[in-house]
């Protein structure tokens, strides 16, 4: 029988004892997480028939759900920028090779992990189009997730943008920049050419007019003072034009030079005249001196 519990009074309130159940004790349960692959040394070789399906490339049974496992342990494998280190599977291929599996793995992983183009695929076969020998996607363009490339990034970035027409040949194109940059240079060599040309005749021409007029001065010069004394004259006169000397002893020796060769030259002027008239005269008295 069930014990009953004891009724216990104390300062009138009622207690019920009743053996107290023991502390709840915790068990601490260690949660494994999940793991990129649950069996790293799996086999993710590649097919060996030229036309296998998405569920032959990674094993996967068509009634099982999807399982990324062996999708990523192959992406590690045949992704174009990851090092080969001498792997089994990828030493001994060529980069594209390399880059044309990852483009099919891709492919596949698009297929089974969309449950309406798996669907697709396994009632109608849609979707997959990508063999081994042309290594070209379903549509037009590759999808996102398979550019590896710069050049896929670049088409897959100008998939709605129509390819320009090329209207002119670029090695046309080439030779007429050519050809007009040496005309271009052969005008402005003629340009430059007749431009110095003239510049060559106008100092020419420059330097025979100052030839002739310092000859000219030279030979005037040469006539006007052939003397010793008109050559202190001119001196004088172009130290001071004024003929009363710069300083206070310089003008007796002004007066004393300017005013002898001008009296001179009246004397001399004077003569000249007074023989003019002496031929006159003499002319008038042999007129009188007729019948």
């Amino acid at each position: 029988m069930p014990r009953k519990p004891n009724i216990l009074y104390r300062g009138g309130l009622q207690l019920l004892s009743s053996p107290c159940p023991p502390p709840h004790r915790y068990s601490y349960i260690a949660r494994p997480y999940a793991t990129g692959s649950d069996n790293p040394a799996a086999d993710i070789s590649w097919p060996s028939s030229p036309t296998f399906t998405p569920y032959e490339l990674f094993q996967q049974d068509r009634r099982a759900a999807y399982s990324k496992s062996r999708y990523y342990e192959m992406v590690k494998v045949y992704h174009p920028d990851r090092p080969c280190n001498g792997h089994p599977l990828c030493r001994d291929l060529s980069p594209e090779v390399r880059l044309q599996r990852y483009r099919i793995i891709v492919a596949a992983h698009e297929i089974l992990s969309d449950p309406s183009r798996r669907s697709d695929y396994d009632r109608f076969g849609l979707g997959w189009n990508l063999h081994p020998s042309t290594a070209q996607s379903a549509g037009a363009y590759d999808p996102i997730f398979s550019n590896a490339t710069w050049e896929d990034w670049e088409r897959w970035h100008n998939r709605h943008q129509r390819k320009p027409e090329t209207l002119v040949d670029h090695r046309t194109f080439a030779t007429f920049v050519i050809l007009l940059t040496l005309l271009g240079g052969a005008l402005q060599a003629s340009w430059i050419t007749q431009l110095h040309n003239g510049y060559e005749s106008r100092v020419s021409e420059f330097t025979e007019e100052s030839a002739r007029l310092l000859k000219g001065r030279k030979d005037n010069t040469v006539h006007q003072m052939r003397s010793l004394d008109a050559r202190v004259e001119h001196f004088l006169i172009r130290r001071d034009p004024s003929g009363c000397g710069l300083k206070e002893g310089e003008q007796p020796v002004y007066e004393k030079v300017l005013h002898s060769r001008k009296g001179s030259g009246a004397s001399a002027k004077a003569e000249g005249a007074g023989n003019q008239k002496a031929p006159d005269n003499d002319s008038g008295e042999a007129d009188g001196g007729g019948p």
